[in-house]
């Protein structure tokens, strides 16, 4: 990959793309209300990627429309047990969402019941990952809401997690649609 960094000094970076932080797209399917979880993940070629999906039954991946230049953050650490020498992953993903509107508030609630939310991350560099396989629990909710029109109205949500691996990237080459075709997953839309 040709270089496309401009440095004029220090390390040089083989590509500055891999590079650009910050969450683009963000989707999730949820317990709320039905049974469903993944039924099986297969990973590809040795590397560690996610080359297919498929759900305990049919499932649809929602699209959550993020607040504008907010501050939606993916991050994992790892919970190390010195007595039993184990340690588990534990991904947080934090983001907002628009609030006061019937659509929305519908989307929050169904979250907030989650007891095992599985969320599909598309960075800004292109790449996707899939947070927390085994399913994701509220940690934090609130609505914010300003008293000028010009104020924020929305939603504001925290996940945590809990895996015996780090949070896995996906090999998807043209879109999520694509990626999930063939399974009883969908995902409702792209943008």
């Amino acid at each position: 990959m040709p270089n496309n960094c401009v440095i004029s000094s220090g390390l040089q970076l083989n590509s500055c793309v891999n590079n650009i932080a910050g969450i683009s797209d963000l989707w999730v399917l949820t317990t709320t209300g039905t049974s469903i979880s993944l039924a099986s993940i297969t990973y590809g070629g040795g590397n560690g990627e996610i080359s297919a999906l498929s759900g305990s039954s049919v499932g649809e991946f929602k699209k959550i429309d993020l607040v504008r230049n907010s501050a939606a953050v993916l991050s994992e650490e790892v919970n190390v047990v010195t007595a039993s020498l184990s340690f588990t992953f534990v991904p947080t993903l934090q983001f907002q969402m628009p609030g006061w509107n019937q659509v929305y508030t519908d989307l929050y609630e169904e979250l907030v019941k989650s007891v095992g939310s599985v969320f599909i991350v598309k960075l800004k560099s292109g790449k996707y990952f899939l947070v927390s396989p085994s399913g994701m629990y509220i940690s934090a909710a609130t609505i914010n809401s300003g008293s000028v029109p010009g104020d924020s109205q929305l939603y504001d949500l925290t996940f945590v997690g809990d895996e015996i691996q780090s949070i896995p990237e996906m090999e998807v080459s043209t879109d999520l649609a694509t990626f999930l075709s063939g399974s009883n997953l969908t995902v409702d839309r792209e943008s």
